[in-house]
């Protein structure tokens, strides 16, 4: 069914105003292991999400392709819901534009390079085992509607993840990093692949740490999942129901002044990038934190409207961001290390979501990996531990930031931090 047949017969039926974001993803994806081709997968979808006013109401529905059953979906799902919301629906036809060019897919090249990749292990026994993953995806994404609008926007990612197991005795040490690139040159597979089988050999000997408080190193890795979590705090909604750390707290200073926090989803140099959020809302580079000083909440358009602001064009789906970061500083990683140098550089962790990081209560309880530095070079890796602090406090001691922005998903991104005296304990299984 064509747009234009779609909203004839959606105002046939008395739906008022009616507003398609139509999602079409070209996926490719390449798994290799031990030079043996597990994954070869080339994949194309198409999905909606279409929201309507009916008797005065806004109401949603997801769909695989647009027919009349839809209509009647959102007919049925307007009469038995309470709610009055009502929102708002693009009237602006000045920002109308095409993509004509959808890129093909194409990877054998890559597979070819992957499979001389896998040779590099015959130069280090110590590997166990060797996966290598290759991705490239297309998204583009255009919203339409019943008063005229018709706009796109796309991206392109290439992805590429080594996961590398180390023997070491009687005990295997799994290490593996994710890069996620706008331009599949800057992946530089090879060189990043000989960086992290020789941190994977330096992690697989490991000593105990004692619990104390350390100088740390975090890794641009571990501050991603730091800051996914930070967006919930950051949520006008969660801010509107009194269940973040940051309510009551705009026009503060709550963190070191040496933290600005921005997002642009105007950049294409970052894997986020795009000119609207999901609902239509231009996006622009702003700065959430300043200085130390918290700026702004984020808002969709429901939460908008609900406290009388305006949206900051984080609606996707929920609130969320694009390229959001901490700006960089001007030391790289080798010169923190022996800014640092003695101290532990943590490289990943694992938690689940809001209870590791809990956005309500601000508190951090982390299990981490990483390697133990001393005067200012890598010693060995560390028997798995937990970071226990408070968003307050990591982000207020904050000693240096990496002079390099790191993305590995299009919503944050991150520099390498380095923050003095935060407690460490031995991991309670070991």
């Amino acid at each position: 069914m064509t747009f234009n047949t779609f909203f004839n017969k959606a105002k046939d039926k008395g739906i008022k105003n009616i507003q398609i974001v139509e999602t079409t993803e070209n996926i490719g994806q390449i798994e290799l292991v031990n030079k043996e081709l597990e994954t070869f997968e080339i994949s194309n979808h198409t999905g909606y999400q279409i929201k309507a006013e009916y008797n005065d109401k806004t109401v949603k529905a997801a769909a695989d392709y647009l027919d009349e059953t839809i209509l009647d979906t959102i007919i049925m799902k307007a009469t038995y819901t309470d709610s009055k919301y009502q929102d708002e629906y693009l009237t602006d036809k000045t920002q109308n534009n095409k993509i004509n060019n959808t890129p093909q897919i194409e990877m054998s090249k890559e597979l070819k390079l992957l499979k001389e990749l896998d040779d590099i292990r015959k130069d280090y026994p110590e590997i166990n085992n060797l996966t290598l993953s290759y991705s490239e995806i297309y998204e583009k994404k255009r919203i339409i509607n019943s008063n005229g609008v018709d706009i796109v926007t796309d991206c392109h990612l290439y992805e590429f993840v080594p996961q590398i197991v180390v023997q070491d005795k009687d005990k295997t040490t799994s290490y593996d990093r994710v890069y996620l690139k706008t331009t599949k040159e800057d992946l530089d597979m090879k060189n990043n692949l000989i960086t992290d089988i020789k941190m994977a050999i330096k992690q697989a000997t490991k000593e105990k740490l004692q619990t104390k408080k350390y100088n740390i190193i975090i890794d641009s890795t571990v501050m991603k999942h730091i800051l996914s979590n930070f967006i919930d705090m950051l949520s006008a909604t969660n801010i509107r129901q009194k269940i973040s750390c940051l309510e009551g707290k705009l026009n503060e200073k709550i963190f070191s002044d040496k933290l600005t926090i921005t997002e642009d989803p105007t950049d294409k140099n970052y894997p986020g990038a795009t000119i609207f959020d999901d609902e239509g809302t231009k996006t622009k580079k702003k700065e959430i934190i300043k200085d130390g000083i918290l700026k702004t909440y984020l808002y969709n358009i429901k939460e908008a409207k609900e406290q009388n602001e305006e949206s900051t064009g984080n609606g996707y789906g929920e609130i969320s961001t694009k390229n959001m970061y901490i700006n960089p500083g001007n030391k790289n990683l080798d010169e923190m290390m022996n800014t640092l140098e003695n101290g532990i550089y943590i490289t990943d962790c694992m938690g689940s979501m809001n209870t590791a990081i809990n956005p309500n209560t601000g508190n951090i309880s982390l299990q981490i990996f990483g390697f133990i530095v001393e005067n200012g070079k890598i010693k060995c890796g560390f028997e798995p531990s937990i970071m226990t602090t408070t968003i307050f406090e990591l982000l207020s001691n904050i000693e240096e930031i990496e002079n390099k922005v790191t993305f590995t998903k299009q919503s944050v991104g991150s520099p390498c931090l380095l923050i003095n005296n935060i407690s460490i304990a031995s991991s309670e299984n070991e």
